[in-house]
C-alpha cells in the first residue's frame, strides 16, 4: 500500500495542503510522497600523529638481573647469599687486579650489595609493585594508546577497527560488560568503550599498513626539499556544512492544532488521545517530506527508502518531541498549542511513552544541545537504521556524509571538547531505540483496542515489520 501511495505522487501536486486536511483521514490519500535524490560526501577522518608514552619495567625478584643500566650480569653458576655477602662479593682495593672477586667487575659496574639494596627491598613481591589498569578492560596497561591508558590488545583492536574502517553490532542492546575475560564477546561495545573512555579516531595513522610500514618508500635519488609556503588548512565553518545548509532548509515548522468542537459523551481523556492521533499522524507526513529533501537520501531504492522510513519514524518523531520540548518543565510539546503533562499522560495510558520521552529531554538538555547539532543528529537517527536493504553499501555512503557533517558542526560549536560532545550525542542513539519501542506497544494497543479512529497511513506505518 506504502508502495503504490509513494508511487503516485509523481502525479500530484507538492506538499501544499490545508491545515484541515491534516485532521481527515478522507484526506489523506495512500499516493502523497516521492523521493528524490542528492549527493553525498564520504567520511574523510582526520589524522593525527599517534604519540605513545614509553614504557617503563618495574624491577621484581622475577627480573632482577636487570640491577642497573651499566652493572654486568652475573653469571648464573653464581648465587647470591645475603648472610654470606661480605665474605663472598666483597669487593676492596686489597684484591689484585686478577682475583676472582673482580672477574666480572668493570670500570662501568656497581658493587653487587649497594645494586640489590637499590632496586630490591627485602619480601617485596611481584604484585606490591603498582601497575596502571587498561581503561577499557582492566587488564595491565602497556602505554598511552591513542591518549588513553590500554593494554596491547585494546590498543590493537582499537587500531584494527579504525584502519579497516569495521562497523560492529552488538547482538544483545549495546550495553555488554567488557573485562579482560569478556572483551572479545562483543566487539561493538567493546569498540564503543574504547571512544567513551577517550580513544581518538585521529590518533590512528591511516597511511600505515601492518608491520609498521609505510605505502610509499622515499625515493633516494630526488634531494628532499622544503616548500616554500605551506598554506594553513582554512577553519570549518558552519556555512560550509552543505548537508547542515540543506537539513536545515527542510525543517518541518512546529505543528498547531486545529480548533474542534466539543463533542457531548466524550471524555477528557478520550479526545486527547484523538488530538494524540491527529498529531501523530500529521507528523508522519512531515517527516516523510522531510526525508525526500536530504541530500542523499533518493539515491536508494525505493524498497530502501520505505523501509527506512518504516523502521525509524518513531525514533525521528520521539527526537523532534524531545528537542521541541527544551527547557525541560515536565511537559512534552507536541504543537504550539498543545502540551501533555504526566496527569494527562497517566490517564490516557501512555505513561511509559511519557517518562522515555522525558528523559530524552532532559539528557538533550543536559548536552546544551544546539539547533544544528539536533538538525544533523535527527538526519542520523534516519540513516542508522539496521534493517535489511538491497543496497547497503548506498546507505553507508548516504551515512558517512551525515556523520562527517556531524563531526564538522561539533567542532565549530564546540571547539575545546568537540570529541566528549560528540560521543555523547551519538550516546542518545540507543535511548531514541529504546522510545521506538514503547512507541510502537502503545499505539498499536490503541489501534487494537479500536479507542480511536487512527488515519490510514498511521495504522500502515504501524503495522510495517521491518526489523
Amino acid at each position: 500500500m506504502m508502495e503504490t501511495w509513494m508511487e503516485d505522487v509523481r502525479h500530484c501536486a507538492p506538499w501544499t495542503r490545508c491545515q484541515s486536511q491534516y485532521n481527515s483521514a478522507a484526506c489523506l490519500p495512500q499516493s502523497e510522497v516521492q523521493m528524490m535524490n542528492g549527493d553525498t560526501s564520504v567520511l574523510a577522518p582526520h589524522i593525527k600523529k599517534e604519540v605513545e608514552q614509553n614504557t617503563f619495567q618495574a624491577c621484581s625478584p622475577s627480573n632482577s638481573e636487570m640491577y642497573s643500566p651499566t652493572t654486568t650480569v652475573l653469571p648464573q653458576d653464581m648465587e647470591y647469599c645475603e648472610s654470606q655477602e661480605s665474605q663472598r662479593y666483597e669487593v676492596s682495593q686489597s684484591h689484585s687486579p686478577g682475583s676472582p672477586d673482580q672477574q666480572f667487575c668493570s670500570s662501568t659496574t656497581q658493587s653487587i650489595g649497594d645494586a640489590m639494596m637499590g632496586h630490591i627491598e627485602e619480601g617485596m613481591k611481584e604484585e606490591d609493585v603498582p601497575r596502571r589498569l587498561c581503561l577499557v578492560c582492566g587488564d595491565v596497561a602497556s602505554g598511552f594508546h591513542y591518549g588513553v591508558a590500554s593494554c596491547e590488545a585494546c590498543k590493537a583492536f582499537f587500531k584494527r577497527t579504525i584502519q579497516g574502517n569495521i562497523e560492529y553490532t552488538c547482538p544483545a542492546s549495546n550495553d555488554c560488560e567488557i573485562n579482560k575475560r569478556r572483551r572479545k564477546a562483543c566487539q561493538a561495545c567493546r569498540f564503543q568503550k574504547c571512544l567513551r573512555m577517550g580513544m581518538l579516531k585521529e590518533g590512528v595513522r591511516l597511511d600505515r599498513v601492518r608491520g609498521g610500514r609505510q605505502k610509499y618508500r622515499r625515493n633516494l635519488d630526488i634531494p628532499y626539499q622544503v616548500p616554500a609556503h605551506v598554506p594553513a588548512k582554512p577553519t570549518p565553518t558552519l556555512q560550509d556544512n552543505k548537508m547542515l545548509e540543506a537539513l536545515a532548509a527542510c525543517e518541518p515548522d512546529p505543528l498547531v492544532v486545529s480548533p474542534e468542537p466539543r463533542q457531548s459523551g466524550i471524555s477528557p481523556e478520550t479526545r486527547t488521545l484523538s488530538m494524540l492521533s491527529d498529531l501523530y499522524d500529521r507528523e508522519l507526513v512531515n517527516i516523510i517530506s522531510w526525508a525526500k529533501l536530504i541530500p542523499g537520501f533518493l539515491e536508494l531504492p525505493l524498497n530502501d527508502q520505505m523501509r527506512l522510513l518504516q523502521s525509524t519514524w518513531a525514533e525521528i518523531l520521539t527526537l523532534t518531541l524531545s528537542f521541541r520540548s527544551l527547557p525541560s518543565t515536565g511537559t512534552l510539546r507536541f504543537a504550539d498549542d498543545f502540551t501533555l503533562d504526566e496527569k494527562q499522560a497517566r490517564d490516557c495510558g501512555a505513561l511509559e511513552l511519557y517518562q522515555q520521552c522525558t528523559q530524552i529531554v532532559e539528557r538533550l538538555e543536559r548536552l546544551s544541545i544546539a539547533k544544528e547539532e539536533y538538525f544533523l543528529l535527527k538526519a542520523l537517527v534516519l540513516a542508522n537504521s539496521d534493517v535489511r536493504l538491497d543496497q547497503f553499501h548506498v546507505l553507508k555512503k548516504f551515512r558517512d556524509s551525515i556523520l562527517s557533517a556531524l563531526e564538522n558542526c561539533v567542532l565549530v560549536v564546540r571547539p575545546n571538547n568537540s570529541t566528549y560532545h560528540l560521543q555523547h550525542l551519538l550516546l542518545c542513539l540507543p535511548c531514541l531505540r529504546q522510545a521506538d519501542t514503547a512507541v510502537r506497544r502503545y499505539w498499536s494497543g490503541v489501534h487494537r483496542e479500536n479507542k480511536v479512529p487512527m488515519n490510514k497511513l498511521f495504522v500502515e506505518m504501524l503495522e510495517a515489520c521491518v526489523r
